[in-house]
Parts: structure tokens; sequence; C-alpha cells
């Protein structure tokens, strides 16, 4: 059911409870606060519907004086009209959690993970993960959308694109990087960065060129596609780059292979764009 490697890696912070019904592991230091919210392997307690945005759907969860965000994983892309929570894998919570506290070991914030549930319905798993909120929190697409000045705008694009180079220089690739994967708190004075989301992500010695364009690269084709919506402009793509990337011989080869990257899937996604609108749309 799940790997003993990876409640291995895990047990010293978390408390496992398997039962045939599903598996919850609970931070220890959390396991008196999630049990009096009234949330366990077979309920959700006190959580109500967030306001917050996102593919996932969030419930907000008040646990004593805690406040936590409780995602259900949901199917990506064409799949999730046909599978929506259905999954036959069950340790993709727990997975994420374990490179949670990865990351936060490495100094890269992300919500700290309190709990990972996998739960048996129908021959399949419903799998969810409850973090704490970040107080603050603004995902960068919603500042980009309402935020129109233009020094604030470019000062953020470069906090940000300074901050990206270093996720890759940890070794870390976001298997879904996009703006509302991305939380930023203390926006106009001391600009802070939080990656959300973490599932299917990896974190890894090192990460070679190519493997950092295609990231870039899955960025780009997202902000461009809602350029408008986010009011972002070529010119602001480019100052992210040169943060990213400061020495200029070498940012023109790391251009070169994003946009490379981007031109050559543009087509595919294209075609899974025109699909996913028709299948929205019935």
């Amino acid at each position: 059911m799940i790997a003993p490697s990876l409640t291995a890696a895990l047990g010293g912070q978390f408390e496992f409870s398997f039962t045939p019904r599903g598996v919850l592991a609970v931070r220890r230091d959390m396991l008196a606060a999630l049990a009096g919210s009234g949330f366990g392997l077979d309920s959700d307690g006190g959580a109500a519907p967030s306001d917050l945005g996102g593919r996932n759907p969030l419930l907000e969860l008040r646990a004593g004086p805690h406040e936590l965000l409780v995602r259900r994983f949901t199917h990506g892309g064409l799949l999730r009209w046909l599978t929506g929570r259905r999954f036959l894998d069950p340790e993709r919570p727990f997975v994420e959690a374990q490179l949670s506290e990865q990351l936060l070991a490495a100094g890269v914030r992300t919500p700290q993970v309190v709990a990972a549930r996998a739960r048996r319905v129908a021959g399949a798993w419903h799998l969810d993960l409850v973090t704490r909120r970040v107080p603050g929190g603004e995902d960068f697409a919603a500042w980009l959308e309402r935020e129109r000045d233009v020094a604030a705008r470019a000062r953020l694009l470069a906090s940000f694109g300074a901050w990206l180079r270093r996720l890759h220089d940890v070794g870390f690739l976001h298997a879904d990087l996009h703006p509302k994967n991305v939380l930023v708190t203390h926006a106009a004075h001391d600009p802070q960065w939080w990656l959300i989301d973490l599932d299917r992500s990896a974190l890894r010695a090192s990460l070679s060129q190519r493997e950092r364009c295609a990231n870039l690269a899955r960025l780009v084709r997202y902000v461009w596609r809602r350029r408008a919506q986010l009011h972002v402009g070529a010119r602001e793509l480019v100052r992210a780059l040169v943060a990213y990337e400061p020495v200029r011989s070498a940012r023109h080869g790391l251009a070169q292979g994003v946009a490379e990257r981007v031109a050559s899937r543009l087509a595919l996604h294209r075609a899974g764009w025109w699909l996913e609108a028709r299948a929205a749309g019935r």
C-alpha cells in the first residue's frame, strides 16, 4: 500500500494509521489539534469550502489556533473529465509530504504539511493533503492581474527570477510551474516566495541545462497564453530571465533553449487546449 521506505522517511515527524479503509499520516505535534477539529481518516471534521482559487479544490480547517487548508487531489488536463478524484496510486500525498520536508530543510519556503490521507473508495483512492495556511499569502498570478505600477512589477519580477534560479540551483523541478502555484508575501517591501502544490515534483542532486530550460519553458507557455490577463509582455519576461541568469553569455544559451522548447511543444499544447475547452463546454 505505502512503501516501507516512505513510511520510514516520514516516521520521525508523522504518526501513521493503517486500516482497511485507508492510510492517515499526521504530524506528531499536531495530533491533538487535528483530532480536536474532527479531522480523521473517515471525516473532514469542521472543514469548509475555501474561497481560495486553484485547480484542486481547497477546504479551510481550523484546528485550535491553527489555520489549515485541505487540498483534494484531482487529475489534471483531459483526464480530470474522466477520472475526477479517483487514483490508482495511494502514495502521492505521502510522497509530497516527504518532498515538502526536504524543501523546508533546504531553506525553500513551502507550507508545512500537517497530514496526508488516502481513502479507499469504490476500488480506487481519494487523496488529500493538509497544510498550514500561509498568512498574507497571495498567488503570484493574482498579484500580476491587479498590480499595474511599473516600478513595483519590475522589482517583483526581478525578485521572482532570482528566486527561480535558487530553486533550480538546489535541484528542484516543479511539475506544474506557473504563477498560481507560487505565493508571495510582503510583496511591497521584502518579497518572500512560497511554493505550493508539489505533486509529482522532484528534488534532485542537480539539474541539467536541458531540465532548467524545459521547466522555464512550461512557465513561459503558461504566462504567454494568459499575457493579456496577467498584463505580462515580452519585456517583463526578459527582466525575469535576466535576474535568473545575470551572465549575458550564459543567458543567451538559456533563452535559446527555452525558446526552442516553447516552439517545439506549442502546436501540441494548442491541440490540448482546444480539446480541453471543448470538454469543459460539454
